[in-house]
Order: C-alpha cells, then sequence, then structure tokens
C-alpha cells in the first residue's frame, strides 16, 4: 500500500467516523426528545388527574350510584337521564301560638356535600381548573353553563324553552361521557389501574355498586 492509498483510507475512516458519530447523535438526541415528551405528557395527565380529573369523575360517580340504586334505567337510557341530581328542600313553618294554624310556610333549599355533587357544580369546576381541562371538555363547560342558565327559564316565549332543555341534556351527557373516558384515558397513559369497559364505551361501569 502506498502513501496515496494509506492517506485515502485514513481520509476515508475519518469521514466514516464522522457520519457515524453525527448519526448516533441524532438518533440519542431524538431519543431523548421523546422520552422527554412521553414524561411530560404523563406528568401533564397526572396532574389532570389530580387537578380536576379525579373530582369531576367522583360526581358523576355519585350520579351514577343513584341510578343503580334506584333504578333508573327502567325509566330511560343514559342519554335520556344523563345526570341524577338530590336537592333536599327545609320547610319551615309558622304557625299561631294559641291555635295552631301555620300563618306561614316557607322552603329552604339545604346544601351539603351530596347537593354540591350536581351538574352546574361539574360545569363550574371545569371552568375553575380550566387549565387542566381537555378543549373539548372546557367547551362544553362553557356551553352548558350557558344553556343551564336559561332551559328551566319559563319566561322564554314559543320554542326556545324546549331548544334549551333539548340542549342542556345533549351538554351534560356529552360532559358525562367525556369525563368517564378521559380520566380513564390518562389514567391508562400514567401506567395507573384503569377501566378498559369504561374507556371503551365511555360510559361508567356500575358493577361495583351492585355487590
Amino acid at each position: 500500500m502506498d502513501l496515496q492509498d494509506s492517506l485515502g483510507l485514513a481520509f476515508f475512516t475519518i469521514v466514516l467516523t464522522l457520519f457515524t458519530n453525527i448519526g448516533f447523535k441524532f438518533l440519542q438526541n431524538k431519543f431523548d426528545f421523546m422520552v422527554d415528551t412521553q414524561k411530560f405528557k404523563r406528568e401533564h395527565y397526572y396532574s389532570q388527574l389530580k387537578e380536576l380529573y379525579t373530582e369531576a369523575y367522583a360526581i358523576v360517580a355519585q350520579s351514577e350510584f343513584l341510578r343503580t340504586f334506584h333504578s333508573i334505567d327502567q325509566f330511560g337510557t343514559l342519554k335520556e337521564i344523563p345526570f341524577l341530581e338530590v336537592q333536599k328542600i327545609l320547610t319551615n313553618h309558622k304557625k299561631d301560638l294559641f291555635t295552631g294554624e301555620t300563618l306561614e310556610a316557607n322552603e329552604e333549599i339545604v346544601v351539603n356535600a351530596i347537593a354540591k355533587f350536581n351538574k352546574i357544580g361539574i360545569a363550574e369546576l371545569v371552568i375553575k381548573k380550566k387549565e387542566f381541562a381537555s378543549q373539548n371538555l372546557l367547551k362544553l363547560a362553557v356551553a352548558y353553563r350557558y344553556v343551564h342558565e336559561h332551559y328551566l327559564n319559563d319566561k322564554l316565549v314559543g320554542n326556545q324553552v324546549e331548544k334549551f332543555q333539548i340542549k342542556e341534556l345533549e351538554l351534560i351527557y356529552k360532559i358525562v361521557t367525556t369525563i368517564i373516558y378521559e380520566t380513564n384515558n390518562k389514567l391508562k397513559e400514567c401506567k395507573m389501574d384503569y377501566n378498559k369497559i369504561e374507556l371503551e364505551k365511555r360510559q361508567m361501569d356500575k358493577r361495583i355498586f351492585n355487590t
């Protein structure tokens, strides 16, 4: 091998080494980026679960327990009756001390932990914790808050009341199913226990309430 061949071989070796190092560095950076991205996603999903979705899921769970406990399924499907609320009303009677006759009766809505788990409560929770909500869930919550303000308004004319009532059912159904799906999806992404049935069907698995 003469000097020219030796120089050529040395140059080829240097070029090959250079490209090998560049290729290795590129793959390493790409792998590190993918790892960092996955780590960021898991941390973000965990924050969403901790700050918003677990509480929202609990509100839905109370409604689904009421559905099972009171056999509401016989009266309609989830789409027809998407959410159940509990409202406790306390009636105060003002009576005449001498005759015992009721002079005045006032009704007062009692707000407790159970009553707070209601439809507008979910929407307000999502809006309050908006930085942890998905875009779809936030859109639904904002829309529902507006519709909830009007769907029981008897001062509306024509078919406006019916329009609001139909949209109210539609929106709360979408909110409920979105919370069930997204909660389980985030649990799955965080490598935590999740319910496959709920993830696939977007409906709560109520078997636990019957055991």
